[in-house]
């Protein structure tokens, strides 16, 4: 389904990654509190999070760009793609920043908030935003649509939400449609849960191959399941859990138990949540991000990714509806 890396293909990746780095780093921030947990990640002051949701969105260029699908001169063919739950829109517009012309995508999200933000800060030529509550996507949403991007998306799903979700994708996609699926990789971690409230699973590359495997969860006919690696992002990631991440978790999910239990909660959170966030926004930013060293152990790990737990940390998965003429070589 598609091709086995080659040695110049670790360059490639880490200049796309690079690229949309950069356009993300020049785009306008909002100085509105956003929710943190989702849809503005551009508002973290951890620049190692930032750089791995850039790594999403490149992985995502490489491999709707090695589909083989060109045109009768050589060149790549124009396609539009639509993502599910864009957020804020600024990874979504980096991303358009970069794409080969003739590409196009309609960034889609269900809180009508994030995505006035979006219109007004990012929209253009090559990418729209447009209100879709994804439990409701139908076919007459893809038509003409090549692929749908899922990035960061699937942990915040109950299973049966998700499984459900992939077969609405699928039936609306047309044959030879593509899935791309990105979510964090928890193989390389002691626990196999963060206990952070907003996500429900999170996966490994065995346990996300089961899932996507079992036709009662997915219906795609072809999955491939490849791994975004750095050992220096996973050695960082787990000290940095290990020493408060859990107690953090565990105060946030008490605190989505008291609003569950008591309506007045919520609108207690939301003002105090709006306060710590200005008080956050005031922190310094990190000027001295080693974002080169980073960005030199970056792989994305499409050759033997079932070896790679112990550096994984992201999950790419590309899923294809049986049909259509597109390969990929």
């Amino acid at each position: 389904m598609y091709r086995q890396s080659s040695p110049g293909d670790a360059a490639v990746f880490r200049a796309d990654v690079r690229r949309i780095w950069d356009e993300f780093q020049r785009l306008d921030k909002s100085q509105e509190f956003g929710n943190l947990e989702g849809g503005s990640v551009e508002q973290q002051r951890d620049h190692r999070l930032q750089l791995h949701h850039c790594a999403n969105y490149a992985a995502v260029l490489e491999v709707l760009s090695q589909t083989g699908q060109t045109s009768p001169t050589g060149q790549t063919r124009s396609l539009r793609l639509l993502e599910l739950g864009c957020g804020s829109g600024m990874l979504t517009s980096a991303l358009a920043r970069v794409m080969p012309e003739g590409w196009t995508i309609e960034a889609t999200d269900y809180s009508e908030r994030l995505l006035a933000g979006a219109r007004s800060r990012f929209e253009c030529a090559n990418i729209s935003f447009r209100h879709l509550d994804a439990r409701a996507i139908g076919p007459e949403r893809l038509a003409g649509i090549d692929a749908v991007l899922l990035l960061e998306v699937i942990e915040h799903l109950p299973q049966d939400e998700a499984a459900g979700l992939l077969r609405r994708v699928y039936d609306a996609l047309p044959p030879g449609g593509l899935t791309v699926m990105t979510t964090l990789d928890r193989a390389a971690f002691p626990r196999t849960f963060s206990g952070y409230a907003p996500h429900f699973v999170e996966y490994t590359h065995r346990s996300l191959s089961q899932f996507l495997k079992e036709g009662r969860h997915s219906p795609f006919e072809a999955c491939d399941v490849f791994r975004l690696a750095s050992a220096r992002i996973v050695c960082e990631a787990v000290r940095a859990e290990e020493r408060g991440g859990y107690l953090l978790n565990r105060l946030r999910r008490l605190e989505l138990s008291l609003e569950r239990r008591h309506a007045e909660f919520s609108a207690f959170r939301d003002w105090l949540e709006s306060r710590l966030f200005r008080l956050y926004a005031l922190l310094p930013e990190n000027d001295g991000f080693d974002l080169e060293g980073y960005l030199s152990t970056l792989e994305f790990v499409r050759s033997a990714p079932e070896s790679r737990d112990r550096d994984s940390f992201g999950l790419v998965a590309v899923l294809r509806k049986a049909g259509g003429a597109a390969t990929m070589e």
